[in-house]
């Protein structure tokens, strides 16, 4: 009886922050949105000198013109353009004279992973485009480590160049690409490895053990070291606030975690984190190494420590407007070195506790177990609540069958005695 109460008690406790859950991630994004960017403005002030005034010219393109004369010829031009990085869209604001010289640069909003933007801006890639003129194509070398920021913010300042070359150079560059041309053979690669890894978890093979160990292998290969394709808090923010929309650099995470929620729906498994997580993997060999021991069951603070940190993150993701701005697992550390020295520390920790206990990450802060548990359970609940739904309809039913056999026998007889 005891452990009957203590299982509904977490039942409705799980029930109450699902909940809730929904409720903050919708208001976070609706104040997020009430939240004034003034980003652009402050850029504006900062840029024009006294007794200047920006006149719009399009949504993207500003002329910089005395005070008061509107129709005057332009002093300097402003643009904005935009490029998309691996965590998604980043905005730049750029200022260029007459002659085409590239004047000022900032940054107005970024939807990037900020451990690449970071790396960007210490290897000085903002000051060498400064350097050069919009008469040419303006392009520099790519930062190692974060090439797709670097292609971004480049790709950003040469669509804010464009309308001025248009104007003064009588020519422009291509258009944006279209959603699907940012789709690359690592996409398919991962359709292929999910099924691989759905196939092997399925079979009946002696040697599956083996075949889901050659499958971890080329996954952090693939995934981990070549790519850093894994998917993160980051990456779920992005699929539920639809940041994807507008084109990111590498879809391939996005991808996985798709196919990973729709296998979760289905088969209330996820094969990725037993199959293709690179990290895991990474882990799962430390142990071997170290001859770590599985870990007792889970505390309770472990199974809800996850699901607070997603929870908050989501929340200031959709609120900022920023997935990726919030990143806390350690995937850039381990596979490019890439992040914060609080990421370094925590990669460094993991990895050492690695070669103790079995997959530390996955057992006490990763937020796909939280994911998991998330899906399965409204997916049960929603199967719960539509059971009985039926059940009531089907003794609604036969009650109402059964009164209407009651009532037709009361009428019969009354007949009969008439």
């Amino acid at each position: 009886m005891t452990k009957q109460k203590s299982t509904n008690r977490n039942k409705t406790v799980e029930k109450v922050f699902s909940i809730v859950s929904v409720i903050l991630l919708i208001a976070a994004w609706s104040l997020g949105g009430l939240r004034t960017d003034n980003s652009q403005s402050q850029f504006f002030k900062q840029v024009l000198a006294s007794g200047e005034q920006a006149v719009e010219v399009s949504p993207r393109l500003f002329k910089v013109v005395p005070d008061g004369q509107r129709d005057a010829e332009p002093l300097k031009w402003i643009g904005i353009g935009a490029g998309v990085g691996y965590g998604g869209e980043l905005t730049v604001g750029g200022v260029f004279l007459s002659d085409g010289q590239v004047e000022t640069i900032a940054l107005l909003s970024s939807k990037e992973t900020a451990s690449y933007f970071d790396k960007v801006v210490d290897e000085k890639l903002p000051d060498g485009l400064l350097e050069q003129n919009i008469v040419r194509t303006l392009s520099i070398d790519a930062v190692s480590g974060a090439t797709l920021t670097s292609a971004a913010y480049t790709h950003a300042l040469n669509q804010a160049a464009d309308p001025v070359r248009a104007i003064e150079f009588n020519y422009q560059l291509s258009d944006t690409p279209a959603l699907w041309e940012y789709l690359k053979w690592l996409d398919l690669a991962a359709v292929l490895f999910f099924g691989v890894a759905v196939w092997v978890n399925k079979t009946r093979s002696p040697h599956k053990a083996k075949m889901n160990g050659a499958i971890l292998f080329a996954s952090t290969l693939v995934f981990g070291f070549y790519s850093a394709s894994l998917y993160s808090a980051s990456t779920m923010g992005g699929l539920i606030f639809g940041s994807w929309l507008t084109g990111v650099a590498n879809y391939t995470p996005f991808i996985l975690l798709a196919l990973s929620l729709g296998y979760i729906v289905y088969y209330n498994r996820n094969v990725y984190c037993q199959s293709l997580c690179p990290f895991g993997a990474v882990q799962q060999c430390l142990a071997k190494v170290g001859n770590a021991k599985s870990s007792p069951v889970r505390h309770q603070f472990f199974v809800w420590l996850p699901r607070v940190i997603l929870l908050a993150t989501l929340c200031l993701g959709a609120y900022f407007r920023n997935p990726a701005g919030f990143v806390y697992e350690p995937f850039g550390i381990a596979f490019g070195m890439i992040g914060g020295m609080y990421l370094f520390v925590l990669t460094i920790l993991i990895l050492l506790t690695s070669l103790v206990v079995r997959r530390p990450w996955c057992q006490s802060l990763c937020p796909i177990n939280a994911m998991t548990d998330f899906v399965v359970f409204n997916k049960n609940w929603f199967k719960q609540v539509r059971t009985q739904s039926a059940k009531k309809k089907r003794a609604s039913s036969v009650s109402e069958r059964a009164g209407d056999t009651r009532r037709t026998r009361q009428t019969g007889r009354k007949e009969t005695e008439e």
